[in-house]
């Protein structure tokens, strides 16, 4: 019998599989109780961190853009906090890189490709027209930090900075399933043939 350290499993142990679930879970029901503002002191930080003439006296409640933009972009920090939390809890890029980053060329590649294709629906539905889910807040807090940065819309009256900022999000979306599919590596395969 080969010791453990000899042993490459095909397959995941059990265990792994209910670590991957659990944060999962867990993080989704977070996810609900902060979109229902159940978390006592939730907007502390948000009102400790801006201006107080965004917000009336004594409540979360914004008087103008700036106070409904930050707290889009507020949404969208604990979002992408907790995602990170999830997957590093879960294990999730080691598990992915045990699923997809094993297999041969041009499989990896595929794999990599279906999973930006979900990736990007979730972020972008309505390029799918299948899709019928609400967008997860990457897009939106991207947009309301430019806002409060810029001090206004007027950038998005221009249509080139617009479809700019789109492309750099879906590029920081597909960017770590062309690393995981080794995209680069097999294309440059495929042009040497």
């Amino acid at each position: 019998r080969p010791s453990k350290a000899a042993r490459t499993p095909d397959r995941l142990p059990p265990i792994t599989v209910v670590g991957l679930l659990i944060p999962l879970v867990v993080g989704l029901l977070v996810w609900s109780l902060w979109r229902q503002g159940a978390f006592p002191y939730q907007w502390a930080p948000l009102k400790l961190f801006t201006p107080d003439d965004w917000w009336w006296g004594g409540t979360v409640s914004p008087k103008g853009t700036q106070g409904r933009e930050a707290m889009v972009v507020y949404d969208g920090v604990f979002f992408a906090v907790l995602v990170y939390a999830v997957g590093r809890l879960g294990s999730w890029p080691d598990v992915v890189r045990h699923l997809v980053g094993r297999r041969p060329q041009p499989a990896r590649a595929l794999f990599a490709a279906a999973g930006a294709l979900i990736a990007l629906s979730l972020v972008f539905p309505g390029a799918f027209p299948v899709v019928g889910w609400d967008p997860l807040p990457v897009v939106d807090p991207v947009f309301s930090l430019v806002v409060l940065v810029s001090g206004g819309y007027g950038l998005f009256a221009s249509q080139l900075f617009t479809n700019t900022l789109y492309a750099l999000i879906a590029l920081l979306v597909v960017w770590p399933f062309a690393r995981l599919g080794g995209w680069w590596t097999y294309a440059g395969e495929l042009a040497a043939r």
